[in-house]
């Protein structure tokens, strides 16, 4: 498991490998080993000559490149990792900017160490997280079509009414994946992919990736 930290704030550093090595010790297969990185900003990372990457955990303002223009330019550098930012602001639009700019995860630097710990404990399993209050925000602003599926029955209806591949698209796709990553690992055509999440979408009762992703979070379901 590689792991790179983008933060200019040295004393990050430490406290943060500590939570990752306790968090990984209780996740990790046999025989896997934690190799972490700490960087002061995207040039230092660009110039790393390992890109063989699992999770980058990018602070949002760093010297140099900084904020969404970072997040893009690390998602192409590192395009297998998932690239996960952390902020010290967590105002909704600000969350919901991050993730259509494609994060694999918003993690608010305010938190404290258990809820910094429950947070890199999801995204070093590959899952994305989003603050609670940002998934109750989206709830309450969404509202529900009269069809719309109720969150209780979503895992069912995912499992029953998705084919095969979309169910892979779409998990691929809440991860933070572009489309054309997505089809790489599929060996499918990036129309496919487009195709596939504009179905899933419309059964969801949903216009893009983020409100998708409150959806299937919203009701507890795992996908992949």
């Amino acid at each position: 498991m590689r792991v790179v930290l983008i933060d200019d704030h040295e004393l990050i550093w430490n406290g943060t490998r500590r939570l990752l090595e306790e968090v990984h010790r209780e996740l990790r297969t046999e025989g896997e080993v934690l190799h972490f990185t700490a960087l002061r900003d995207v040039a230092q990372a660009c110039a790393l000559p390992q890109r063989d990457v699992d999770l980058v955990l990018l602070d949002y303002h760093l010297p140099g490149l900084s904020g969404l223009p970072a997040l893009l330019h690390m998602r192409q550098e590192f395009e297998g990792a998932s690239v996960c930012m952390l902020s010290a602001e967590s105002g909704r639009e600000h969350i919901r900017a991050v993730l259509e700019a494609g994060a694999s995860g918003f993690i608010p630097k305010s938190y404290g160490e258990a809820d910094m710990a429950a947070a890199l404990r999801l995204v070093l399993r590959q899952r994305v997280y989003v603050p609670a209050e940002f998934l109750f925000f989206e709830d309450v602003v969404r509202g529900q079509e009269a069809d719309e599926v109720r969150n209780e029955d979503l895992a069912q209806f995912l499992g029953s009414e998705l084919s095969g591949r979309q169910r892979q698209v779409l998990a691929l796709a809440l991860q933070g994946l572009p489309n054309k990553s997505i089809a790489r690992r599929l060996d499918i055509a990036e129309g496919t992919v487009k195709v596939h999440l504009s179905m899933v979408y419309r059964a969801l009762g949903v216009k893009n990736r983020v409100a998708a992703l409150c959806r299937v979070m919203q009701a507890g379901v795992v996908l992949g």
